[in-house]
């Protein structure tokens, strides 16, 4: 059988690319070839696609090519949706001709892309639909609404295997079972040209943070041999940035410490998930150092002691302080490191959100803010939904951090929030 997989388009207000690939279906690519698969990747949001490129960043990232396909006035909000990704034209160029075709998805608050990109299939293709990824695993019966002929909620590649052999109508050869974590890795040979990839150490996360919902997947960690193995293959496919996106990649110190060592030099390296500051040491730092890290994200969210309690407790201000300071003596700048702060918590005042500004520019490291969204299946979401703060027929685009704060009453509200970003964009004029 032939397999289209695709990652499809964001409909958001704004996106932007910080390394962003479609991991879970490039593991999904290469169990599938070794069940005997012909495979294929469209992914919408590679900039390497002709016309998708509008912008090139730092170390590999950049914008993707954007067009305006609407507003939101409906919800009062003065904003323009957009289509991220490759221009419609790249349908018509697809030549392979799939018995069924994989799309993954995102975040929740992009299920408008995933719509859209279900329905070009469709009128391009007469074959099943399968969805999976994220949003549908959160919000199963809204996914249902896509147009896919089946929707898988959950991690795992026995499910599709299941999917498949309903399609089939026979039993197919499985090359991997509920240990595919580890078994395989990611098929990036699937992309003509590849310049940054992601690399997962560890799946899920052991804290329970009241926003997040990634807790939900348990946690495990590969193997460090199977890790090396993979970052080495990515060097001969010519990557020149890794970002490594594990929710939690610190809890095992030692077991990064190793991975550290036997990392290619010549790589340069990003954090950008936010790491947690209490496993920052003196030795990790010097690592980092060594082997090229360009981008440190620490999670910090909240200088407010009783905030920092209530979303989960895994740091404090004296923790943080701890970690920017060992980061700063082996010679980490502003330039590399950076802390996320969530702004617009429940609870949260403009004031205190501005004095964590200030600290943490203070201590020598930039801000970059975190937009309170309303993740489905979190601990908030669900309270919020309990107390009747949000209805439960929500549209889960408008949860998005850039939007929820124009009409939700738990937070500050967009005003203060865009007072908050114009402080510190004049403050970096300055410098």
């Amino acid at each position: 059988m032939k397999a289209l997989l695709v990652n499809p388009y964001i409909h958001d207000v704004s996106a932007y690319d910080f390394w962003l690939k479609p991991v879970g279906l490039l593991y999904i690519a290469k169990a599938l070839r070794a069940s005997g698969f012909d495979v294929k990747l469209l992914d919408l949001l590679d900039r390497n696609l002709p016309g998708n490129n509008a912008h090139d960043g730092a170390y590999g990232t950049g914008k993707f090519h954007s067009e305006i396909i609407g507003n939101l006035k409906k919800y009062d909000i003065p904003r323009y949706m957009k289509r991220y990704g490759a221009p419609l034209y790249i349908f018509d160029q697809i030549n392979f001709d799939p018995d069924v075709i994989l799309v993954t998805s995102m975040m929740t608050y992009w299920y408008g892309g995933v719509f859209e990109t279900i329905k070009l299939l469709k009128k391009r293709f007469n074959v099943p639909v399968i969805l999976g990824g994220n949003y549908a695993t959160l919000l199963p019966e809204h996914a249902r609404k896509s147009g896919a002929d089946f929707v898988i909620a959950g991690d795992g590649i026995p499910k599709i295997y299941d999917v498949l052999e309903e399609i089939m109508g026979k039993k197919m050869p499985r090359s991997v079972g509920i240990d595919w974590f580890e078994k395989i890795t990611p098929d990036y040979s699937l992309y003509e040209k590849l310049n940054a990839a992601v690399v997962h150490t560890t799946y899920g996360c052991p804290f329970r943070c009241t926003y997040c919902v990634a807790w939900q997947k348990g946690f495990k960690s590969r193997s460090i041999d199977s890790v090396i193995e993979e970052i080495e293959a990515l060097k001969k496919l010519g990557i020149k940035d890794l970002a490594f996106y594990d929710d939690a990649i610190l809890v095992d110190k030692m077991r990064f410490k190793e991975i550290l060592k036997a990392l290619p030099s010549d790589i340069r390296y990003h954090l950008p998930n936010g790491i947690h500051a209490m496993y920052v040491d003196e030795e990790l730092a010097s690592l980092m150092m060594k082997k090229n890290f360009k981008t440190i994200r620490i999670g910090y969210e909240t200088g407010n002691p009783y905030l920092q309690k209530k979303t989960g407790g895994k740091v404090t201000n004296v923790v943080f302080k701890r970690a920017v300071e060992i980061l700063r003596s082996v010679g980490f700048t502003d330039k590399e490191v950076g802390a996320y702060l969530m702004i617009g918590l429940q609870g949260q005042t403009f004031e205190s959100a501005l004095e964590d500004v200030e600290y943490v520019m203070n201590l020598g490291i930039k801000p970059f803010l975190n937009e309170y969204t309303l993740i489905p299946g979190s601990v908030d979401w669900n309270a919020a939904i309990s107390n009747g703060e949000v209805p439960k027929d929500v549209d889960p685009f408008i949860l998005k951090g850039a939007l929820i704060h124009y009409w939700w009453s738990g937070s500050m509200g967009i005003k203060r929030i865009e007072e908050i970003k114009m402080k510190i964009q004049k403050f970096y004029q300055n410098v």
